[in-house]
């Protein structure tokens, strides 16, 4: 085993322990897209789940990690970087691999001399092969440039996206439309424009991305007039005419016209609610939520009902997960950069009975956060430090669904 290996194993020890999954020799694919998705929240850095899941031995690959990945991986256990984690190893760890027998003293002291004199070469020569390398290895991006326009109002909506890293050293250039990595584009290191098509409304944040490293993001506001209806499948949607989800005193797909917006080739697509506009501006830090929220879809297909109730902030998201209660293992709550995830947290309290609404109420005031489900304490957080302001609200059902009674306010 090389040095620089047994540092990169000590760091892989040191994260699973912090994330008290288990033996990384268990872990599926899932855990490593919520690895990459905790490391991003963690250091504002994104290391993709493929990134991981060679350094975790579970694809072959022969290159080792970039410096900066290696910085990364430090930073989520709480180092400056890479090179003060490995000090800290120098100082508290040897790297174990040559076992020696024990010689007499007097027989091997010059021999013992040698060996320091050569071991103190070695670590010189060492050190400075390191700091060298690092140098080369070390990202430059100080001079990036990374804007973007939408070119019309609603959706969809294509944004212009303009960017420069020909000064950067940086070997592959990607831009993400947003947090969700499956929206990555690699794009043309010498090329200076590139343009996205957003399906959705949102708050979305745009990342310039070289190498692994995030080194450049802003904001992209798309707003609606009012609530949109889209069916959702495999990334294409299907925009309903208004008259088909708006109703006299509900937004949503009756169980009677379900079937005729639903495909027939046993695909299940995800119908979505949404409104995005600056008039709905809350503070998150002080707010009241109060709707009724049902999933009407039944289908042998869909037995969980999954639904999420997303709350859009211009520095996060607030995500309420419902479903039938024998599926709440699936369920991932999400409170700004904390991720809760149903598979390590008992998330019992969101299993709810979809045959009449849910009423969802959710308040944050003096730093806490409360969640209720039909009158019922479903969660409780402190040091709340909000996501900013609220501009949305995004109901997404599998199957189909419905909502009324939407109230969204400052809490006086």
């Amino acid at each position: 085993m090389s040095e620089n290996q047994f540092y990169i194993d000590h760091c892989k020890a040191l994260i699973e322990e912090k994330l008290g999954w288990g033996n990384s020799a268990n872990w599926q694919a899932q855990d490593f897209e919520n690895l990459s998705d905790q490391i991003l929240i963690e250091t504002k850095t994104l290391i993709s789940a493929s990134t991981l899941k060679r350094i975790w031995g579970k694809v072959k690959y022969q290159s080792k990690p970039n410096i900066s990945t290696l910085d990364t991986l430090s930073r989520f256990i709480d180092y400056q970087n890479w090179r003060d984690f490995v000090k800290y190893c120098v100082d508290t760890t040897k790297p174990q691999g040559v076992v020696t027998s024990p010689e007499p003293i007097v027989k091997k002291k010059i021999f013992r001399y040698l060996v320091a004199i050569l071991v103190l070469l070695s670590s010189f020569f060492l050190v400075g092969f390191l700091l060298q390398k690092k140098a080369i290895n070390t990202l430059q991006f100080d001079n990036v440039k990374f804007n973007s326009r939408t070119v019309s109002v609603g959706v969809p909506n294509t944004v212009i996206f303009e960017y420069d890293a020909m000064q950067s050293n940086a070997d592959s250039v990607f831009i993400q439309q947003s947090w969700d990595e499956k929206r990555r584009i690699k794009v043309d290191k010498s090329h200076h424009q590139h343009a996205s098509v957003y399906y959705l409304p949102g708050y979305y944040r745009a990342k310039l991305i070289l190498n692994d490293s995030i080194v450049s993001e802003h904001d992209i506001f798309i707003e609606t007039e009012d609530w949109i209806g889209v069916l959702y499948k495999d990334a294409i949607p299907f925009y309903l005419q208004k008259d088909s989800y708006r109703h006299d005193s509900w937004y949503g797909i009756s169980a009677q016209e379900k079937d005729y917006y639903l495909p027939t080739d046993g695909g299940i697509p995800s119908f979505l609610l949404t409104y995005v506009n600056r008039d709905l501006t809350v503070d998150s830090r002080s707010f009241y939520l109060s709707v009724n929220i049902q999933n009407t879809f039944a289908h042998p297909a869909a037995p969980c009902k999954h639904t999420d109730l997303t709350l859009l902030g211009t520095d996060g998201a607030i995500i309420i997960p419902l479903s039938k209660a024998g599926c709440v293992g699936e369920n991932k709550l999400r409170i700004g950069e904390q991720l809760i995830d149903g598979k390590f947290h008992d998330l019992s309290a969101f299993g709810v009975d979809y045959a009449t609404p849910v009423k969802v109420e959710c308040d944050a005031r003096s730093e806490k956060i409360r969640i209720k489900l039909n009158g019922k304490q479903a969660y409780e957080g402190v040091n709340f430090k909000g996501i900013g302001n609220i501009v949305g609200i995004r109901a997404k059902f599998q199957g189909a669904g419905r909502l009324d009674s939407f109230h969204l306010g400052k809490v006086m």
